[in-house]
C-alpha cells in the first residue's frame, strides 16, 4: 500500500478525506474479521498435522501440549475480539 500525502485546504477536502479514510478502515476491519474467523480452522489443521507427525516421530506429548497452547490462544483471541 502506497501512502499518499494530501494537502487539505478547505473543509470539503477534509470531509472527503475523512470519508476515504473511514471507508479504507472499514475494508481493513472486514478483512481482519475474515482472517480471525479462519484462524481456529487453521489452528486445528496445524494441530492435527503436528499431532500425527508427533505420534509418528514419538513426540506425541509435546504435540498435544502445542495443540492445547494453540487452541487456548485461539480462544483467548476470540474472547478479546468479542470485547472490542
Amino acid at each position: 500500500m502506497t501512502k499518499r500525502l494530501i494537502t487539505i485546504t478547505n473543509a470539503e477536502e477534509l470531509e472527503r478525506e475523512e470519508r476515504r479514510v473511514i471507508k479504507r478502515l472499514k475494508k481493513q476491519e472486514a478483512e481482519l474479521a475474515v482472517r480471525i474467523k479462519q484462524l481456529p480452522e487453521e489452528v486445528i489443521t496445524v494441530g492435527v498435522v503436528k499431532l500425527v507427525s508427533g505420534i509418528v516421530e514419538g513426540g506425541a506429548l509435546k504435540s498435544v501440549i502445542i495443540i492445547i497452547k494453540k487452541i487456548g490462544t485461539s480462544i483467548f483471541s476470540s474472547i478479546l475480539k468479542d470485547q472490542i
